[in-house]
């Protein structure tokens, strides 16, 4: 996994438009705005970093899995350790940090439903302790069966199968959805709409699509150069087909981020695959956990407007957010993410080594 630099630059990458979009004066509470059309769409759109980090998780899962099954004892018991090690202590550490600044203040029900992960079922749970939070929540239901998924989808076909099956389905559930709302607030529904996991799934689905490719691109038929080519031309196209429906834009920018993806791991270009991508990529689950509360916090204590340039004030505001979410991230990275790693891999090998030695003792 290591010399995949690509997966770290996409995150990287992923993780800036993320930042962008929450440096939208919208979420500064400035309602007198005036941005440029394109940066104003461009901003709005930066969510769909999101979309690029469900993709890559997949399709980083599928290596991972594949690359352990056959040289490892217990492979799927490992693979939940892994994931346990990798997300809960810096959720669990940034719940006590929201919690301690009053950044938000959910109720007891939603901090138990974060602490075990199942605030994406509830539109009243999915963001209300950790800004942000309902797409960790996606990730960890999409944990639970991904080994199901890995293990019965076998070929590029029956993965596109599933993921149109799985698109159908997030298209009827979300109808359903929009036309038959069950809580009497509009925005906090239309929230959810989009952000539950039956609408997010065909974006991981489009992740697997993307290992099964990419385990065939030298065939001549999927040139990873053409892929390239085509993503960045399909992501042009995006942005100029943002009126249609919500519901399947952020499939359409999966797709061309497939492409994307799949051109850059033969033909890595410099200009998105360098060592500030690449390092920031390493450093985007902190820093995606630790941004909103940065920004949260200049809100609280009115320190998030700079000037009245709109343009100018967006980047100003995502320049110190940035600034101060890298320089934290640094820490939780170096003094969390990567300690409580460290420690799974120890007790994997731990247990690695006694079924050997329990497999030798039986023989």
């Amino acid at each position: 996994m290591h010399r995949f630099k690509y997966i770290d630059s996409l995150r990287g990458i992923a993780i800036i438009l993320v930042v962008l979009h929450h440096t939208h004066p919208y979420f500064a509470g400035i309602n007198n705005y005036q941005l440029p059309a394109f940066f104003e769409t461009f901003l709005q759109n930066g969510d769909k970093g999101v979309t690029l980090f469900f993709l890559m998780s997949a399709f980083t899962l599928c290596l991972s899995l594949n690359a352990k099954m056959n040289c490892e004892a217990h492979p799927l018991r490992n693979y939940f350790l892994r994931r346990v090690f990798r997300i809960l202590p810096l959720y669990y550490f940034m719940i006590l940090l929201i919690l301690l600044t009053g950044v938000q203040t959910p109720t007891n029900y939603s901090k138990l439903a974060n602490l075990l992960f199942l605030h994406g079922l509830s539109p009243f749970w999915i963001n209300s302790t950790i800004p942000g939070g309902w797409s960790v929540g996606i990730e960890v239901l999409f944990y639970l069966i991904f080994p199901f998924l890995f293990l019965r989808i076998r070929s590029v076909w029956s993965a596109i199968n599933i993921t149109l099956i799985g698109m159908l389905l997030a298209k009827m559930v979300t109808s359903i959805m929009s036309k038959h709302p069950l809580i009497n607030d509009p925005i906090l529904w239309g929230v959810f709409t989009y952000e539950n996991f039956i609408s997010q799934l065909p974006i991981f689905l489009i992740g697997i699509c993307l290992y099964h490719i990419s385990a065939n691109k030298y065939n001549n038929a999927l040139n990873p150069r053409r892929y390239r080519t085509y993503g960045l031309i399909a992501a042009f196209i995006v942005l100029h087909l943002l009126g249609g429906n919500v519901f399947k834009v952020h499939y359409i920018f999966a797709i061309a981020f497939a492409f994307l993806a799949f051109g850059l791991s033969g033909y890595p270009s410099v200009l998105l695959v360098n060592r500030f991508t690449v390092w920031i990529g390493k450093l985007s689950y902190s820093i995606y956990l630790v941004h909103l509360l940065v920004a949260g916090l200049l809100q609280k204590y009115h320190l998030s407007h700079y000037c009245n340039n709109s343009s100018m004030d967006v980047m100003v505001r995502f320049s110190i957010i940035f600034s101060i979410s890298v320089a934290v991230s640094l820490l939780t990275y170096n003094l969390i993410e990567v300690p409580f790693q460290n420690w799974g891999k120890r007790i994997i090998e731990k247990l690695e080594l006694k079924a050997a030695t329990d497999s030798e003792v039986v023989q």
